[in-house]
């Protein structure tokens, strides 16, 4: 698919190394290695058998790094959830699991724990989502950037979806009801704002 001048390929298929079928996003512009690359992985449940997709609590998400712009990360999603592949999703939309304070916010999944942070860094409203207390020095951490409008004037005024992007950096393995969680908890703020259409006469 090509967005914004910029060529992506969207992909899906049954990875035997690790027994799980993957929603796969390159991009193809750019230098090699720039990406970004983002995988969906389905474990199977019956590897011997016919694919058969493990619940979605064990469904993870490779984040391998590059920009990818939201319109081409709601594509990739799209992908996964029309692909039937999501198996007893416990998606919890309620306000005390998505709803973001003023502070970090801590989360608690299988054992490992997550902060979210939030915060305008003068042109755009940020948010963060990345691991602590693991056993790596590496940066790993993705950030969804919302440019603001009225950076010079103020309130925040969030620009269309169209402009806002998913940053992934280092290379990073997200379970995937984390990852959701994370951008259901951008959307139910409000910033994620669908863009105009415009009027035909």
């Amino acid at each position: 698919m090509e967005y914004d001048g910029k060529l992506y390929e969207i992909t899906s298929g049954y990875s035997l190394p690790d027994d799980a079928w993957h929603h796969e996003l390159s991009g193809l512009s750019g230098e090699p290695g720039t990406g970004p690359y983002l995988t969906f992985a389905v474990p199977d449940a019956t590897p011997d058998g016919p694919f058969t997709p493990k619940s979605a609590e064990h469904v993870v998400v490779h984040a391998g790094g590059g920009v990818v712009p939201w319109p081409v990360l709601e594509a990739l999603i799209g992908r996964l959830e029309s692909s039937g592949d999501l198996v007893d999703e416990a998606r919890d939309l309620s306000p005390d699991a998505i709803a973001l304070p003023v502070t970090l916010n801590t989360w608690a999944y299988e054992g490992r724990r997550f902060e979210v942070n939030h915060y305008h860094d003068g042109c755009s409203w940020c948010y963060e989502l990345y691991e602590v207390d693991t056993d790596t020095t590496a940066n790993n951490f993705i950030d969804v950037r919302i440019p603001d409008a009225s950076p010079d004037t103020g309130p925040f005024v969030p620009m269309s979806s169209r402009h806002v992007t998913l940053t992934m950096h280092g290379r990073w393995t997200i379970p995937w009801p984390v990852f959701r969680r994370f951008l259901d908890a951008i959307r139910a703020t409000g910033d994620i704002v669908a863009p105009v259409r415009p009027m035909t006469a």
